[in-house]
């Protein structure tokens, strides 16, 4: 596989990531009681996981 193939389905990857995240995070905002808290915690683990991922080749 190519390096310019291999990034694309790293970034594609990181959209739907980032994309299903948020998605959560708006999900949980609607519930109200511990399973809409553990949805929104859920999807804010990700995104911080994402940035994570993002900021750890600029150390």
């Amino acid at each position: 596989m190519s390096e310019s193939m291999r990034n694309l389905l790293r970034n594609l990857l990181i959209l739907i990531v980032f994309i299903f995240a948020v998605v959560l995070v708006f999900i949980g905002q609607k519930n109200i009681g511990a399973s809409g808290l553990g949805t929104m915690l859920l999807g804010l683990a990700l995104l911080i996981g994402l940035l994570w991922f993002y900021n750890r080749k600029y150390k």
